[in-house]
C-alpha cells in the first residue's frame, strides 16, 4: 500500500456499534481524518454542513436508509464519492445502490486493503 500525499477526509454512516468500531479502526490506521454518524439524515446534514472527499454509506440504517441519503444528498448536487459498506450482498442490493447514484457497492465483512483501494480509486491524490 503505497501512502497518499494528503488528508483524506472520509464521512462514515453507519448505525451497528459494533460495524462503527471496526471502520473506524481500519480507518484511524490510514491515518484519514473521519466523521461518523448514525443513520442517512445526519449524513445528509454533515454532507451540507462540512467538505469530505468520500462517504462510506451503510444502507440499512433508521431514520433515513443510506439509498434516501445518496438521492438526497445526489438531489442537492453534491458531487461526492459514495461507496456503500452493507452486510448485503445480493446482486439487486448492489443494482438498487447504482442506480440511486452510489459509486460503489462493498460488502461485509471488507478489510483495510479493500477499503484503501476503493477509497484511492474515487479520491484524487495531490
Amino acid at each position: 500500500m503505497s501512502v497518499p500525499t494528503k488528508a483524506i477526509k472520509v464521512l462514515i454512516a453507519e448505525d451497528n456499534l459494533l460495524n462503527q468500531r471496526i471502520i473506524e479502526i481500519l480507518i484511524k490506521r490510514m491515518g484519514w481524518d473521519y466523521t461518523l454518524v448514525p443513520d442517512g439524515q445526519e449524513a445528509v446534514d454533515a454532507c451540507i454542513a462540512d467538505k469530505y472527499d468520500v462517504i462510506l454509506m451503510d444502507i440499512d440504517m433508521p431514520r433515513m436508509n443510506g439509498w434516501e441519503a445518496t438521492l438526497e444528498i445526489r438531489r442537492r448536487n453534491i458531487n461526492i464519492p459514495i461507496i456503500a459498506i452493507t452486510a448485503y450482498s445480493e446482486e439487486s442490493f448492489r443494482k438498487k445502490s447504482f442506480e440511486v447514484g452510489m459509486n460503489e457497492f462493498l460488502s461485509k465483512p471488507y478489510n483495510k486493503e479493500e477499503i484503501y483501494s476503493t477509497v484511492l480509486q474515487y479520491v484524487k491524490m495531490n
